[in-house]
């Protein structure tokens, strides 16, 4: 199989597009096993997960298949190798949003657990009136975005500590761009945001940072379950148990 060597700053579509160009060019033939993961992972010089998640996309969207314990192999009936089709591009954009959410989840939960330990009485009146705007705003997509933006940002600043605040500010950022990239004009259930921003806002008022972290996990759990409503494939990426695995 040949190679070109992929930048550091690539993603896994980068590879994805050089495993296209094997099958078109015939390197990689119907039947044909890929090479081990540490492998791929040296000729493209990217990390082992970028390959991971590029293979994974493509088997579920039809250009592998995995055989237990052999390894992963071309099918003979693959899509049109000449193009980049939007399914494959979904499922990586999914990929990335999830990456996102997961890293946004540990952040979160440390937010609201410190701002569980530091909120008064003047931080809790902010949050209400942050939820108040999500509520208010619940028709339109962009407000509603951003009314949630500055509920997470409020947040931030009851945990008291702007170092936190700041990378907390970058991931939602690139968070909401992407998503309304990829969904434009789909609002992730308004009604179940609104109500877990309360009773986060609820927590957090009791001093309760376990139960506020738990309840945050349920409100960014809105947008995953969204992703798996609309392309379904995604569902095993994420549960390790029924990920794809190559050789080492």
């Amino acid at each position: 199989m040949k190679v070109e060597s992929i930048q550091k700053t690539s993603t896994p579509e980068l590879v994805v597009r050089e495993i296209l160009k094997n099958i078109k060019s015939g390197e990689l033939k119907p039947g044909d096993k890929l090479p081990p993961e540490r492998e791929l992972s040296k000729a493209f010089g990217v990390g082992r997960s970028s390959i991971r998640e590029a293979v994974s996309a493509m088997v579920l969207v039809g250009y592998f298949h995995v055989t237990q314990g052999k390894g992963v192999f071309l099918r003979d009936d693959i899509p049109s190798p000449h193009i980049f089709n939007g399914k494959l591009r979904d499922v990586l954009a999914a990929y990335w949003i999830l990456d996102l959410i997961e890293t946004r989840e540990h952040l979160e939960c440390s937010v609201v657990r410190m701002a569980a330990a530091k909120a008064g009485d003047k931080e809790i009146q902010q949050l209400r009136e942050a939820v108040d705007a999500i509520r208010a705003n619940s028709a339109d997509v962009n407000r509603f975005y951003e009314s949630d933006f500055d509920f997470h940002m409020t947040l931030a600043e009851a945990a008291e500590n702007p170092v936190m605040s700041s990378i907390l500010k970058m991931i939602i950022e690139k968070l909401h761009a992407d998503y309304m990239a990829f969904m434009p004009d789909t609002l992730c259930r308004p009604d179940r945001a609104v109500e877990t921003a309360e009773r986060i806002v609820d927590r957090i008022e009791g001093k309760d940072g376990e139960r506020a972290c738990a309840v945050m996990l349920e409100h960014l759990g809105i947008v995953k379950t969204e992703l798996v409503r609309i392309i379904p494939e995604i569902k095993p990426h994420r549960n390790p148990q029924n990920m794809v695995l190559l050789e080492s």
